[in-house]
């Protein structure tokens, strides 16, 4: 008789928090968006009018668009979806796009009106609305909580799709879990333990983000901050050790993105940056001290629970937030996956994210940028310094500013400052600033 276990907490949230994306979530969202639009839509395109909440608007501006050599913006996006994106492929809706398919999208901005604006009235994380037009039709599409979730789908009047919920309805992960299993303590045991059949995706985590990485090593994607580092190794400015190669491997992916790069990433919580940074920073260390697959496996599986751990105590920001998780979660998030190589225990890793996350917050977001592996970098350094203190058993203390002896609960005090302090706020400001210092696209 075969016995079928039922799925632990820990495998269902790897499940629901882990999958491949081609290029940064905004752009996606627009250019799958534009595909859907595309279904409803036929004719030629006269308008495309298109607006979002801040984050969205400003994380589509400055990242490169997979498969347009390194285009930016809301317009190419959602025209190279209209013109050959797959309605059906989700987040990897850009995957089909060819040059002539670039080419013909930048016809179609040329002769058709696009516009972008910012609206933060809805309140929510996530929220963008498309209105697209061609001579024959009119599509009105709305996207909410996540950025592959579209919500509603409105053609020629006629309602086609509306799973809109209300706002007090939408999502909030914190709600959604069993706290008293989901801890560092209750990951760190898994991890330790399980069979390594229940962690399998992690071996297409480091399959997906080596390739994207090696992309940031091999070509000037981006600022290219992870090359720099291994050529000054090269020129003796830098010591090669396991956490250069963390910090190298952990950023390199994240030039590749940003410059573009037409490889997909396993995504962290909706972000392939955060993916990339988590799983080939353990991955770096791991190759620099010798250690096998499966012992690399259980470390990545670690960071990837550690990142949902940290970004579900702020609750209903955890997809997206106004100050850069990428630094401020997933960074020490991978670090965690480093001491989990290093044997460390729960309970020094809780020290090690206190101080790592109480250091690196405070950190904006302002959009997807190639300037965000050069953040990553750093805060992937401070990260392993926390680590080297929490191995002294030194760390922040429960006494300074917003820490916790709990990370958990610091995580809670973060959302406090940034729902009260900076949501619809920091990113209207930094809208006014976009609008005064470039064209918006």
């Amino acid at each position: 008789m075969v016995v079928i276990m039922a799925k632990t907490i820990f495998q269902d949230i790897l499940e629901k928090e882990t999958s491949l994306a081609l290029g940064c979530t905004e752009p996606m969202l627009f250019a799958l968006g534009g595909a859907i639009a595309r279904k409803y839509c036929p004719g030629e395109i006269k308008k495309v009018h298109m607006e979002g909440c801040g984050l969205i608007v400003m994380g589509v501006q400055s990242v490169g668009v997979p498969n347009t050599g390194g285009k930016t913006g809301a317009f190419i996006a959602t025209a190279c979806g209209l013109v050959a994106g797959d309605p059906d492929a989700g987040k990897q809706a850009l995957h089909s796009v060819t040059p002539d398919d670039v080419k013909a999208a930048e016809e179609l901005i040329e002769k058709a009106d696009f516009s972008l604006e910012m609206d933060n009235s809805t309140g929510r994380q996530v929220y963008t609305k498309m209105v697209i037009s061609s001579d024959e039709h009119t599509v009105t599409l709305i996207f909410e909580d996540k950025h592959d979730n579209c919500a509603y789908i409105e053609a020629d009047g006629k309602v086609i799709k509306d799973e809109r919920t209300p706002l007090a309805e939408q999502v909030n992960p914190f709600n959604d879990v069993d706290w008293g299993v989901f801890t560092i303590e209750g990951i760190w045991d898994f991890c330790k333990n399980c069979d390594i059949s229940a962690i399998a995706k992690m071996k297409d985590a480091i399959a997906a983000n080596k390739k994207l990485a090696e992309d940031g090593l091999n070509n000037p994607r981006g600022i290219q901050v992870a090359r720099t580092l291994r050529d000054n190794i090269a020129k003796g400015q830098l010591a090669d050790s396991e956490f250069t190669q963390a910090v190298i491997w952990g950023t390199a992916g994240v030039d590749a993105r940003m410059g573009g790069s037409d490889y997909p990433a396993m995504m962290s919580m909706c972000s392939g940056n955060q993916g990339t940074i988590i799983t080939m920073s353990s991955w770096g260390a791991a190759q620099y001290l010798g250690i096998g697959e499966e012992e690399t496996m259980r470390a990545i599986a670690f960071a990837y629970l550690i990142n949902v751990f940290l970004k579900y105590n702020t609750k209903e920001l955890a997809y997206m937030a106004p100050m850069c998780y990428c630094s401020s979660t997933a960074s020490q998030a991978a670090v965690a996956g480093v001491a989990f190589l290093h044997g460390m225990s729960a309970k020094q890793i809780n020290d090690l994210l206190v101080t790592g996350v109480t250091c690196w917050s405070g950190i904006i977001c302002d959009g997807a940028k190639n300037s965000c592996a050069f953040r990553v970098s750093t805060a992937l350094f401070g990260g392993l310094q926390a680590l080297m203190l929490a191995e002294k058993g030194l760390r922040t203390s429960a006494n300074d500013g917003f820490a916790h002896e709990n990370a958990g609960i610091m995580m809670q005090n973060l959302y406090r400052m940034q729902k009260d302090v900076m949501y619809n706020k920091m990113d209207a400001i930094v809208w006014d600033i976009f609008k005064e210092q470039r064209e918006i696209r």
